[in-house]
């Protein structure tokens, strides 16, 4: 598996505006090959930031959606105010474990 971790810096006056985004989103990723879940996590103390998740059978699978029509599709779908505003931060990661499934070194 995949992971792509957007780390999102939201003014507080952006917040709600920026979570309501999310809620409302297009879902055009969910049909995508390879796309498994996401997830929008809200901070629950000090000054850590939102952090927008997703997860992917494969980076192949994440490097094909972010060329797709369906990407660009909902990247322009953005608050464009809100994104003006906001610090962004991105990891990716491999996933070498994962309690839900069977490790792969046991298969």
């Amino acid at each position: 598996m995949f992971v792509f971790i957007s780390h999102l810096t939201v003014p507080e006056a952006d917040r709600a505006g920026l979570e309501r985004h999310f809620r409302e989103r297009s879902g055009l990723v969910d049909g995508f090959p390879g796309f498994l879940y996401l997830q929008l996590m809200r901070p629950q103390a000090g000054e850590a930031t939102h952090a927008f998740l997703t997860v992917w059978e494969t980076r192949e699978a994440f490097r094909a959606y972010m060329r797709s029509r369906e990407h660009a599709a909902s990247h322009a779908r953005e608050p464009g105010e809100i994104m003006a505003r906001t610090q962004v931060r991105h990891e990716a990661f491999e996933v070498l474990m994962d309690s839900r499934r069977r490790p792969e070194w046991l298969a």
